[in-house]
């Protein structure tokens, strides 16, 4: 019974996408997501709040504010992973490139989900990517009520000079990330009346 609960469950998440499923009562970790089609999202449980107001630790140990990390950003990506999640890692160097690409007025982010507990680990990722932005490890205020509502990672928001959400969030890693994160890049930009990338 129990191997035909869990092949039932298996046939629905690859229905929605994913390969792993929603958070369960109490469960505290994160589920990954698949690495097909991004459930692209502007509304129910996905529908995230405003990171508008939280104080975080980043991976080096160094704090910083919300409007610290902000300050002189039109646009600011949120990529959230986690150490053990496959589609996350498999899409971390293609991540760290697009980053390299961005214009100074927009900047990616990641937030490490178990990076307090494996920062090590996290490091040495990151490092074998070649990412060289910010990556938080801890947060409170507005971002501790996003990553509460959170289902899946990877996980990823577009957010104005405020923290305001701006465009549909990127559940799951998208087949083409650098066009997914420039489409959503470019309609944020285009919403604030700037240039595109």
């Amino acid at each position: 019974m129990k191997q035909k609960t869990i092949a039932v469950l298996l046939v629905l998440c690859l229905l929605a996408g994913f390969t792993g499923c929603g958070k369960e009562s109490g469960q505290t970790s994160v589920p990954a997501a698949s690495t097909g089609e991004p459930a692209e999202t502007s509304g129910g449980e996905y529908d995230f709040p405003d990171v508008r107001f939280f104080d975080a630790t980043l991976l080096d140990g160094s704090a910083l504010t919300a409007s610290e990390l902000y300050d002189g950003k039109d646009i600011t990506v949120i990529n959230c992973w986690a150490t053990w999640c496959p589609p996350c890692l498999d899409e971390m160097d293609e991540l760290a490139a697009f980053a390299k690409t961005l214009p100074d007025n927009v900047q990616l982010v990641t937030y490490c989900v178990d990076g307090t507990n494996h920062a090590d680990e996290c490091a040495s990722i990151l490092e074998e990517a070649g990412f060289e932005g910010k990556t938080i490890v801890s947060a409170n205020g507005d971002f501790t009520t996003f990553i509460e509502q959170m289902q899946y990672v990877p996980t990823t928001i577009f957010v104005d000079s405020a923290g305001g959400q701006t465009c549909d969030s990127l559940i799951g890693s998208p087949d083409d990330l650098e066009a997914a994160y420039k489409e959503r890049i470019n309609a944020a930009l285009k919403a604030a009346g700037k240039k595109g990338l």
